[in-house]
């Protein structure tokens, strides 16, 4: 069902219309954005992922008033429950509206109440508008025909403002697609960004798990190609079950592809090592393939660039994070995507660690040579990181 933003309503209720945008605007090929950004309304601090799931599926409850006697109304609810009102305005919005811990009824798009349905307390719904009445009273679009009070409930905007630098890190040479709007109302707007490009970040919207940047007045990128540079990170972040894979004795020098391998199995591709190690490609020059084979002593390494489309193959999506600083691991270890990197170990001129978290002081890393999961001074793994020019790899 596209991105599966759906509503969970009681089976009287018809599917919920969607508002969207057909509005385009192109990204500034200069990477000047514009300064407009898309109102939105007030978003209270509540945090909308107690009500509503991002993976898009928002819970709701709709409760029958007469198996709820405990479930009280707003006297504003009681004295429009005949009266036909005169609407003077419909904003779009997108977001949740939470209902409060005392529940609310209903009421049809001219203000009158609908008897004997009622929404649960604390239970959250899907709006996309918020509709106001001649008298300044305000309800939220909550299905195709009714709406509830927007006094007795809280809204959350899926859209909320967001710093940093949105830098594109696809295959070098080609671009990426910008869109007009995100998520389910997300269109193709014809302007490809090119890999190294970098675009202010505006604003920030997650929905189905996926996050999806405004860099320009309606111009949207999603996170699949895209690491995010002096931005907000959490100042320790782990990923866990990262699968600790041995690259010993089968790829003795195959450490990039088991590194590869850990991180793809954790992504879900049914997939192992000696799998991998046939199918990556072959190449005297290591930006194009492995040089040798990593199951004898003719194996040297690979880089990057020449991994990214087995890893787009079975991720779904590939990021040559080469040359980017700290902030890109930062990045997708928040994401919760391990990143593989290229260092010197152990006496190897190359090495690759699946990096799996971080915190103020420390790296931490699953490491195919020795089998274990280790850890490493940040400043230290940096300076050991910079002596492979920052290569790096993730999906």
């Amino acid at each position: 069902m596209g991105l599966k933003r759906k509503l969970l309503y009681a089976t009287i209720f018809a599917s919920s219309c969607l508002f969207s945008t057909n509005y385009v605007v192109k990204a500034d090929a200069e990477n000047v954005n514009a300064t407009e950004n898309i109102s939105q309304n007030t978003v209270t601090t509540q945090d909308v992922q107690n009500t509503a799931d991002q993976e898009g599926t928002v819970q709701n409850q709709v409760t029958d008033e007469t198996d709820n006697a405990d479930v009280t109304t707003n006297q504003t609810q009681d004295a429009q429950e005949t009266s036909t009102q005169q609407v003077q305005s419909d904003q779009k919005v997108d977001g949740v509206y939470t209902v409060g811990n005392k529940g609310t009824v209903l009421y049809t798009g001219d203000g009158q109440r609908v008897m004997n349905r009622m929404l649960g307390p604390n239970s959250g719904w899907y709006t996309n508008a918020l509709r106001t009445f001649a008298d300044g009273s305000s309800y939220y679009h909550v299905s195709t025909t009714e709406y509830a009070n927007s006094a007795d409930g809280t809204f959350q905007s899926y859209v909320q403002p967001e710093q940093g630098t949105a830098t594109v890190v696809y295959k070098s040479g080609s671009s990426v697609h910008s869109f007009s709007g995100y998520g389910n109302n997300a269109v193709y707007n014809g302007n490809d960004l090119p890999t190294g490009s970098n675009w202010k970040i505006n604003n920030h919207a997650l929905i189905n798990g996926k996050d999806w940047y405004q860099i320009g007045s309606n111009t949207w990128l999603p996170q699949d190609y895209v690491v995010v540079n002096n931005g907000q990170y959490k100042d320790s972040a782990w990923i866990t079950n990262v699968p600790l894979i041995a690259q010993r004795p089968e790829l003795p020098n195959g450490c990039e592809i088991t590194a590869v391998t850990m991180m793809l199995q954790y992504a879900g591709a049914n997939v192992d090592k000696m799998t991998l190690a046939r199918e990556m490609p072959r190449s005297s020059d290591p930006n194009y393939g492995y040089i040798g084979q990593p199951w004898d002593s003719t194996g040297i390494t690979i880089f990057p660039s020449a991994l990214m489309g087995l890893v787009e193959k079975y991720a779904g999506t590939a990021k040559d994070l080469t040359g980017q600083n700290f902030d890109a691991i930062k990045y997708q270890i928040n994401l919760g995507h391990p990143v593989v990197t290229w260092n010197t170990l152990y006496g190897f001129p190359y090495h690759a660690l699946t990096v799996t978290g971080y915190d103020k002081n420390f790296v931490y890393y699953n490491d195919c040579w020795t089998d274990q999961t280790l850890q490493m001074g940040i400043d230290q793994f940096i300076q050991n990181w910079n002596t492979q020019h920052r290569r790096a790899i993730s999906y």
